[in-house]
């Protein structure tokens, strides 16, 4: 997981925290991770799988809850 309280991590993945954010104030899910991968799988019971998700993945995620906190504690 990556340490986005470092600012070096906060700019480098400043355009995905701010889709992720953005996305949230959309009413968009947290599933629309445009970053999440699903596999398919020869499990019956589970015919998809979701990979890991990327660094960026986990920067939109961020952003996202981010936005979420936010707009519960009324700041936008």
């Amino acid at each position: 997981m990556i340490d986005f309280a470092t600012f070096s991590n906060r700019s480098k993945y400043a355009a995905e925290i701010n889709a992720g954010y953005s996305a949230r104030l959309n009413s968009a899910a947290l599933g629309t991770n445009p970053h999440l991968v699903w596999v398919d799988s020869d499990d019956e019971l589970e015919p998809r799988k979701l990979q890991p998700l990327s660094d960026k993945g986990h920067a939109w995620q961020h952003g996202w809850w981010l936005a979420d906190k936010d707009q519960k504690r009324g700041a936008r």
